[in-house]
């Protein structure tokens, strides 16, 4: 096992976890995050499936890209490419599954689109009542979090399906909002000597439209720059089971 901690002695397994998280996705990091933050001294140990992916591994070309995809059909009992490759396919009777292989799950092969939920979302019948109440300071924490930025420049080739994303999808809200998780930023970032500080540094955006496949500049906030870094440094420990 690969095994990220802090503040432990020894690796944990003698004494045993608090609580132990499975995969490190939106669902896991936040879970991870707050539990690690909630006191001092809980254990909290993250499971993930997938290996730590820096941005000079992340694919860059069409081969590098079909080295990094793996397919896996139930249907026609058929599966090829890597179990712990980047990008994984799922099909299964009629549905289709997408999903990130590595510390930070999804949040590594996503364009970090994030968009306020409507309000007809939120006060759906389905939803419990009192959710409303915390959702805009909810929303509103996970946007600080992920460091959410408006795009300074406008591309033409996007307009189009910015128009659908306003109008078919956000409604009543304003242009404005559509916002990534991408820092556009260009100040000087030097690197730091502790490796939670390398965890820590980012780069800056240069539209190279790469983000679908993990960003090769450092210049997402995804969940191993955010949510996992806070809990690494309140003391959670990853283990990366050897596939």
């Amino acid at each position: 096992m690969e095994k990220l901690q802090r503040g432990f002695g020894g690796d944990g397994e003698e004494e045993g976890y608090d609580a132990v998280v499975v995969g490190s996705g939106y669902g896991g990091s936040v879970v991870a995050c707050r539990l690690s933050m909630a006191a001092a001294g809980i254990r909290v140990c993250l499971l993930e499936k997938g290996r730590r992916w820096e941005s000079e591994d992340f694919p860059t070309d069409s081969f590098k890209l079909l080295s990094s995809l793996r397919m896996e059909s139930r249907n026609l009992g058929l599966s090829f490419g890597s179990k712990d490759a980047l990008i994984q396919v799922y099909e299964q009777n009629d549905s289709v599954a997408v999903v990130g292989c590595g510390l930070g799950g999804g949040s590594l092969v996503n364009a970090g689109v994030m968009m306020p939920t409507p309000v007809r979302a939120r006060r759906h019948l389905k939803w419990p009542n009192d959710w409303e109440k915390n959702w805009d300071h909810c929303e509103a924490s996970a946007a600080a979090m992920l460091k959410i930025q408006s795009v300074p420049v406008k591309f033409s080739v996007g307009q189009a399906l910015e128009d659908i994303a306003i109008k078919e999808e956000v409604g009543e809200t304003s242009e404005t909002s559509v916002k990534l998780t991408v820092n556009f930023d260009f100040e000087d970032q030097r690197p730091g000597n502790t490796e939670t500080s390398k965890l820590q540094e980012m780069g800056s955006c240069l539209a190279c439209g790469n983000c679908l496949s993990g960003c090769p500049y450092n210049a997402k906030a995804s969940n191993d720059k955010t949510y996992l870094l806070s809990a690494i440094q309140a003391c959670l420990i990853y283990n990366h089971p050897l596939i």
